[in-house]
């Protein structure tokens, strides 16, 4: 006489946790390129509202501030963002860092201060030197 027993075997148990990992193995990696995608994303859209809020002020003022309270601006606090200038009149670099992802920067410069890339490209960067992503006007 036969016993009917419920539930699985430890080969259906031991295919399904194989699988699975499989599945985990290839998954992972394309979530962390999506969050790496998303903070890029992020931090070219703060640089673009800066830039924005930069041209704004120079209209009413002549000269470009490197004092962000100044700006009719509200950036993201998950991005530090550096402002630097060596002549306010004449323009001024802008560098982005995501809190969650130290490892990748952004970077665009405006006016005189625009010297490695053309006024106004936004362009990023990983720490290690390698270009993250491509130059986006």
């Amino acid at each position: 006489m036969r016993r009917k027993t419920a539930g699985f075997t430890f080969v259906e148990i031991l295919i399904a946790l194989t699988m699975f990992g499989i599945l985990t193995a290839v998954a992972v990696p394309r979530y962390r390129q999506f969050k790496e995608r998303a903070f890029l994303a992020t931090m070219k859209s703060e640089l673009g509202s800066l830039r924005v809020a930069q041209e704004a002020f120079w209209a009413e003022n002549q000269a470009y501030t490197a004092d962000t309270t100044q700006l009719d601006w509200n950036g993201s606090s998950e991005i530090k963002l550096a402002l630097a200038s060596s002549d306010l009149f004449g323009g001024f670099t802008a560098t982005a860092t995501h809190l969650l992802a130290p490892s990748l920067s952004c970077s665009t410069s405006v006016g005189k201060d625009a010297t490695t890339f053309a006024s106004g490209d936004i362009v990023c960067t990983s720490v290690s030197g390698g270009a993250a992503a491509g130059v986006t006007p």
